[in-house]
């Protein structure tokens, strides 16, 4: 499933583009059930916990359940990434959201790049909807062209904490979303600020990221985080 070149100019222009059906219905079923499994077992944590709102996560998810895995090496998802990052593609880190009805807290904006500080900046994300996803369920927001520029996040001695953006540094006036159905994703470069609102619909927000990268941009082996296309730099 590689992008026509007119799919590559709009994320090029945009960095942020919806890529359509990435997953079946019986693969999202599947993911659904790993996800209550994770759950029971607690391997999520909740980083909003106190605040009234809830986020229930796990990150890099297929290294306590292997069989995410064979998500992220499917065809719908690796051949959009070598679409974007070229024929050398390499899985980097995946996580599943649960944004509960009602109580689902809100994402802040944030660029990625921020925590993965990649040289050239060579990563996207691809975000499949586990549930049918728009704005009354806390669609993730995004702002086109963005990422041609890096923002730097406030520090903490000016009411920031180095890693999340402050909304007022954030052009919000073409901010856009898109309505997914279970198993449809969108793909958005590392620079590219998003965030999301808080869920407060009667309906759950659960969500599957995949992020990958140019094969040894952050020098780890293949061992640690494997090849899903073509060839490793001789020096990873």
């Amino acid at each position: 499933m590689q992008l026509s070149d007119e799919q590559v100019e709009t994320y090029r222009c945009d960095g942020v583009l919806p890529l359509g059906e990435v997953l079946d219905t019986e693969a999202v079923e599947a993911a659904r059930e790993h996800l209550d499994q994770l759950r029971e077992n607690e391997y999520i944590d909740n980083p909003s916990e106190g605040s009234g709102k809830d986020t229930f996560r796990r990150l890099e998810v297929s290294r306590v359940d292997p069989w995410f895995m064979s998500l992220v090496t499917r065809d719908s998802i690796v051949g959009p990434a070598i679409s974007i990052l070229g024929p050398n593609v390499q899985y980097f880190q995946d996580n599943v959201f649960w944004k509960p009805a009602n109580t689902g807290a809100p994402s802040p904006w944030h660029q990625d790049q921020t925590w993965w500080k990649a040289n050239p900046p060579n990563m996207a994300t691809i975000w499949i909807a586990l549930d049918d996803t728009d704005d009354d369920n806390g669609a993730v927001q995004y702002i086109p062209g963005s990422h041609h520029h890096f923002i730097d996040p406030p520090k903490a001695e000016d009411g920031g904490d180095g890693l999340l953006l402050n909304p007022d540094d954030v052009d919000k006036t073409n901010a856009v979303s898109f309505d997914l159905p279970a198993g449809h994703a969108v793909m958005h470069h590392c620079l590219t600020v998003h965030g999301a609102p808080p869920n407060d619909s009667n309906r759950p927000r659960r969500g599957y990221s995949v992020h990958l990268q140019q094969a040894g941009l952050l020098g780890q082996s293949a061992e640690h985080s494997p090849l899903l296309a073509g060839e490793m730099p001789a020096e990873c």
